[in-house]
């Protein structure tokens, strides 16, 4: 049974560390500040993580959704990075097999394009880097229509089938938090770092934050701060009195949401733009995701989709699938999120051929900072930023800490058998099995839970998708979700995935909210406004 994770936890857990202080403040509450707080509870540290918005927020909640290997990185020679990957992701998906799925790709070899024998090569060499794990096959053209019916085969000498990983990207964020908490950390969403305290020597001895939901301020002390705030991180190592070098070089990438029903793929499927940037359409449940792109980008709060930004996807999709005729009108939303790359800022090199690589940087405060990085490696970053706090304890401290076990510990207790749960959902509450699978890898065995605690009038989908009205209570009472958009953006999927946005049945969905969070009428008013505005700023299309 899950827990309950509301607002009045959240309130505790910020007045206990106002009250009691922590051993290791994580500021941002994206993939690697999750990691990070996860790692540093389990070995058991006093740990608290806060977010100035909602957790998974920014880029942790616009990615491609894969967990990879990055087989494109071999091209640019990054085979550390890749071997890293692969390790990772195979790890992932055996610890949680319930959360992550298996996608199958397809990487095409034209004539005018990549040889077979160098798609053979590479995907050789990316098992290889993987200790051997998992097998790709080599296809004939006539084969590839099982998977892709509407590629445009003109030219086609073969295509690799491999397998990667996919998951929900800001459900991986919750899940990594929840479990942080289950170890005894505390994590604060929407509460924003505004300042640090110093002492006289110059090292950090407290952070100063905003509650900004209540609107007070809090002196929080910490021994130690990390600072996992992704494109913002320079930000917060200016708030510690740094002005950092010119490293961080943010890159924005846009994501194409169109209905599975457009086109034909039972699997990823490579694309090549005209200017030879690699992208991908891959399924995503009801829908198909196509992108992303590559640019540097000076704008990291608020990412926005330009039409030139969908013309360019549209155009590198229609190459691929000419018959699709996809326009426009085929789009049911677009997002963008900022890569926080690590690269010097006059160099020439395009994002695409930047490193994945993260960098640990520690100021002179004592302020442990990270930049680089992908979701798929977000565990072995955890684990070695941990080592450093944990080296710069005491030693007596540090002995008397456990281990890192995260390499051996999944992400949430999903000890039962995926046919009986599948069947306990059909037969005992009627669900249809694509609304049961995805209600099986987002909540695991709490999904009985879930849906025996909402009135069978909410046990229904949200225009027709595989998100469930009965869900926007329990992300509420059980996820500390604090607003609409924390619910339908990231707890559900609603903003990006599903056609409409759910605005046509917004007042009903915000009757729900309202009824599990306490809203008064026009607090419920400002929430419905606050997710149309959002709606318009971050998933549609930008003049």
């Amino acid at each position: 049974m899950s827990a309950p994770w509301t607002l009045a936890e959240r309130a505790a857990a910020l007045a206990a560390a106002e009250r009691d202080g922590c051993e290791l403040l994580v500021i941002g509450g994206g993939i690697t500040g999750a990691g990070v707080a996860r790692d540093a509870a389990l070995r058991g540290l006093s740990t608290l993580l806060i977010e100035r918005s909602d957790f998974a927020a920014g880029t942790s909640s616009q990615t491609s959704k894969m967990i990879h290997g990055g087989l494109r990185y071999l091209r640019e020679g990054q085979l550390g990075v890749t071997r890293q990957s692969c390790r990772e992701r195979d790890l992932l998906a055996r610890l949680n097999p319930n959360l992550l799925r298996p996608l199958p790709f397809l990487l095409c070899a034209f004539e005018r394009g990549r040889p077979p024998w160098q798609v053979r090569a590479g995907l050789w060499l990316y098992r290889a880097l993987s200790g051997f794990e998992g097998e790709f096959s080599m296809l004939a053209p006539a084969e590839v229509a099982r998977y892709c019916r509407d590629l445009d085969t003109r030219g086609l000498r073969a295509a690799g089938l491999y397998v990667d990983q996919q998951v929900d990207d800001a459900r991986l964020v919750l899940e990594t938090i929840k479990d942080a908490r289950r170890a005894g950390a505390a994590a604060v969403s929407h509460a924003e770092l505004i300042g640090f305290e110093l002492d006289p020597a110059g090292r950090l001895r407290a952070a100063r934050v905003r509650d900004r939901l209540r609107g007070s301020e809090h002196v929080l002390r910490a021994q130690h701060c990390v600072n996992t705030a992704g494109p913002s991180v320079d930000r917060v190592r200016r708030l510690a009195g740094m002005q950092p070098a010119a490293e961080l070089r943010p890159a924005k990438g846009v994501h194409a949401v169109i209905a599975r029903s457009r086109v034909h793929a039972d699997a990823a499927v490579a694309l090549q733009a005209e200017d030879g940037r690699d992208m991908f359409l891959c399924p995503f449940g009801d829908v198909h995701l196509i992108g992303t792109t590559d640019t540097f980008s000076d704008e990291i709060d608020a990412p926005v989709v330009t039409r030139a930004d969908l013309a360019y996807v549209l155009a590198a999709a229609n190459r691929a699938f000419p018959r699709a005729g996809l326009t426009a009108a085929d789009v049911i939303g677009v997002y963008a999120g900022v890569r926080p790359l690590v690269a010097d800022a006059q160099a020439e090199t395009p994002p695409s051929s930047v490193s994945r690589e993260h960098r640990i940087t520690q100021d002179d405060s004592g302020l442990l900072s990270v930049a680089g990085g992908k979701l798929t490696t977000y565990r072995a970053m955890a684990e070695q930023i941990v080592d450093r706090v944990v080296a710069a304890l005491p030693r007596a401290r540090a002995n008397a800490l456990a281990p890192c076990t995260t390499a051996a510990r999944p992400l949430r207790d999903d000890a039962f058998e995926r046919a009986t749960l599948a069947r306990e959902l059909t037969q005992r509450f009627g669900v249809a099995a694509a609304v049961r699978e995805r209600l099986i890898e987002a909540w695991g065995g709490a999904a009985p839970a879930l849906l025996a605690a909402s009135p069978v009038e909410q046990r229904v989908p949200i225009a027709g998708s595989r998100y469930l009205r009965a869900e926007i209570a329990w992300a509420i009472r059980h996820e500390c979700a604090a607003s609409l958009c924390d619910v339908l953006e990231r707890r559900l999927r609603v903003a990006a995935m599903v056609p409409g946005h759910g605005l046509p049945e917004l007042a009903e969905l915000a009757a729900v909210a309202a009824e599990a969070a306490g809203w008064s009428d026009a607090r419920t008013q400002a929430e419905i406004d606050g997710y149309r505005a959002a709606v318009e700023r971050r998933y549609r299309v930008q003049p």
